[in-house]
């Protein structure tokens, strides 16, 4: 009799876990389609002075705040493994100065993430659909530049 309530209890758990699991992928699902439904055409480039802000956008993807409110939703990939909505700082090592390309990464305590995509992104229209939602942006960015190759030592 004690098993047969261990394994009902045991039962009642494991399909409350995966209820969960589902709700949460269903709201990441969700979540991720708002973004893309305001996310413009890829660009290679993005030149700004500063960066205002961030927030995690989906499991692969971030929303960086440049300067003049502009927004630009960055597509990572491999070897990005990470998921930055658990992330607190966020870091990009770029090859241009004061420019974002496709040759970048966007990092975290978590690791890096090679940019795949920059689109520029309608933050109203976001705004307006998520009416009286936080915004969840968050200020800690780090800007990292790589530094240039050294010479080949003469011969």
């Amino acid at each position: 009799m004690k098993t047969m309530a261990r394994l009902s209890t045991l039962l009642v758990v494991t399909v409350f876990l995966v209820a969960c699991a589902t709700d949460r992928r269903e709201q990441v699902d969700a979540d991720q389609a708002l973004f893309e439904r305001h996310a413009g055409d890829p660009v290679n480039r993005v030149n700004y002075a500063h960066i205002r802000g961030w927030r995690p956008a989906g499991d692969n993807a971030v929303l960086i705040e440049f300067n003049g409110r502009r927004y630009y939703l960055l597509d990572v990939g491999p070897p990005c493994q990470r998921d930055l909505r658990f992330s607190h700082v966020l870091s990009l090592r770029t090859t241009v100065p004061r420019a974002l390309t496709t040759f970048d990464q966007v990092g975290s305590e978590l690791g890096w993430c090679r940019v795949e995509r920059i689109r520029p992104f309608d933050f109203n229209a976001y705004q307006a659909e998520r009416r009286g939602e936080e915004s969840g942006f968050r200020e800690a960015v780090i800007l990292e530049e790589d530094p240039a190759p050294e010479p080949p030592p003469s011969t």
